[in-house]
Order: structure tokens, then C-alpha cells, then sequence
């Protein structure tokens, strides 16, 4: 008896600790899917339909609704699903939202840096030359001036590097704020040029 209560308590223990954050994580998730929907909804789910409003809605949101719709393939049927334009519209986007936030050093401890150098071959190709130069300057400060794509061995290498890395980034982040090209207005004009790439819904 009392070995069916003792496994009782820990059994109410493990689902406390993982069943119930779990659980909380996927109803925040929930409420972020609702709340997306229902902002970008009226502009459709595919490629088309959404670059259909351009004219007649702001770039903003024009482009996140195609990064919301994007987004919600990758956790649909994975990552892998996506085009290569797809990931650089992505990833071209959470550079220009992480470095505006936090600056370089948010940029590459997030797991957004996990995609730095598809980033980069974003940036390069859809002709945001000043973002892309600074990119590539920010990454030149890692080992071989690539940042690992593991996260957490970033965050390890950032460590080891800060004394170095934190004036090249300071002054990589001014570069960025004070930069005239309009990363969204690029990255508008490249999904219209590869709309063909970008297999929505």
C-alpha cells in the first residue's frame, strides 16, 4: 500500500512538472495562433491571395501575413518542407526584428542565429547590400566567421569571444539603425519576383 501511494505522488509529481507547462505552452501557442489568424486572415493562405493585397494594404502586413503563413507550414509538415525562398524571407525577416529589438548579440543568442547564413544569402540576393555587408561583418567575429548552428555551442563561442565581438557588434548595430534601404520593401519585391517559389498554403 505504501509503495502505491509513494508511485502515486510521483506520478501526480511528473505530470505537475511536465504535463501542466506543457499544457499552459501549447494554450499561449494557441492564443498567438488566434490572435495571428485573425489579423491576417482577410488576406487568404496562399502566396497569391496574399500578395493580392499589396496595393491595397501596408508592406508590414502584407509580409506578415506571408511570414505567418510561412511559419505555419514549417510546424505543419517541418522545416524541411520549405523552399530555400521561404527560408530566406524568414530569415532575412529575424534579422532585421532581432537586431532592431536587441542588436547583433540578440540576434546570434536567440536561436533566430541558427539560420545566419541563410540569412545572409537572403539579404544578398534580394539586394539589401548594407543589411547583408553588416551581417557578414557581425559573423566574421566567430571562429572561420561562421557562428555555429547549434544554439546553445553559439551561445558557448559567444562567450569565449565577448571582449572581441562586443565593439564589432556595437558598432555593426549602429551600422544597421542608421542604414537607408527598406529590408521589408526588398523582401516584398523578392517574394513578388520568386512567388512561384513560395508554395502556399
Amino acid at each position: 500500500m505504501k509503495n502505491v501511494i509513494i508511485f502515486a505522488i510521483v506520478a501526480v509529481a511528473l505530470i505537475v512538472v511536465f504535463a501542466v507547462p506543457r499544457w499552459k505552452q501549447a494554450q499561449r501557442a494557441k492564443k498567438f495562433d488566434g490572435y495571428f489568424e485573425k489579423q491576417y486572415a482577410a488576406l487568404g493562405k496562399t502566396t497569391d491571395e496574399i500578395l493580392g493585397h499589396e496595393n491595397a494594404t501596408n508592406t508590414f502586413t502584407v509580409l506578415g501575413a506571408l511570414h505567418w503563413r510561412i511559419g505555419q507550414k514549417a510546424e505543419a509538415r517541418g522545416e524541411h518542407s520549405l523552399t530555400d525562398t521561404e527560408r530566406r524571407l524568414l530569415a532575412a525577416y529575424w534579422v532585421e526584428a532581432e537586431v532592431n529589438n536587441g542588436g547583433f548579440n540578440q540576434y546570434f543568442f536567440n536561436s533566430t542565429g541558427d539560420n545566419a547564413e541563410v540569412a545572409l544569402a537572403g539579404l544578398k540576393e534580394m539586394g539589401a547590400a548594407g543589411a547583408a555587408a553588416l551581417l557578414e561583418q557581425a559573423m566574421a567575429v566567430f571562429p572561420g566567421d561562421k557562428p555555429p548552428v547549434d544554439r546553445f555551442k553559439r551561445q558557448e563561442v559567444m562567450q569565449q569571444i565577448a571582449a572581441q565581438s562586443k565593439p564589432v557588434w556595437e558598432k555593426c548595430d549602429s551600422g544597421f539603425y542608421k542604414r537607408k534601404e527598406s529590408i521589408s520593401d526588398l523582401s516584398l519585391a523578392y517574394a513578388k519576383k520568386k512567388r512561384a517559389e513560395i508554395v502556399l498554403p
